[in-house]
């Protein structure tokens, strides 16, 4: 094998290497998103397709319910999109597919969507009215 073909090799095996580490990294950085349990799980219950959903269950309980079953692949995709959008919210980092949610969400899912976005706009604009206040 010549010196050329040898090099070729290496940097082959060193890329591979970098495309392992930036996987795993990946994985590491999804496993670290603090979530707020009760907040996500009063959120998600604002969007019809969980009207299935267990009321009596506590934040956390509701989470976990929620979280496994969307990790183990068995909720609607309309649902699938409210998790991934409610993760988003609280780590921006975390995926979301705005256009694909439009697509597969019913009329009142959007609905319920638009309404979560216009009380964060105007949580957003009080902050910032505050903010100003206090300078």
């Amino acid at each position: 094998m010549s010196e050329f073909d040898n090099d070729k090799l290496k940097l082959a095996s060193a890329e591979l290497d970098i495309e392992d580490y930036e996987e795993e990294e990946e994985e590491e950085e999804l496993e670290e998103i603090e979530v707020d349990t009760a907040l996500f799980a009063e959120q998600a219950l604002r969007f019809p397709c969980f009207n299935e959903a267990p009321r009596d269950k506590s934040g956390d309980e509701l989470f976990d319910i929620i979280f496994g079953a969307y990790q183990d692949e068995n909720l609607t995709e309309e649902q699938d999109h409210v998790v991934e959008l409610l993760l988003h919210l609280q780590q921006e980092e975390s995926p979301f597919h705005l256009s694909r949610a439009m697509e597969v969400w019913s009329h009142d899912n959007r609905k319920a969507f638009l309404d979560l976005l216009q009380e964060l706009h105007l949580m957003l604009d009080e902050e910032s009215e505050e903010e100003l206040d206090d300078e």
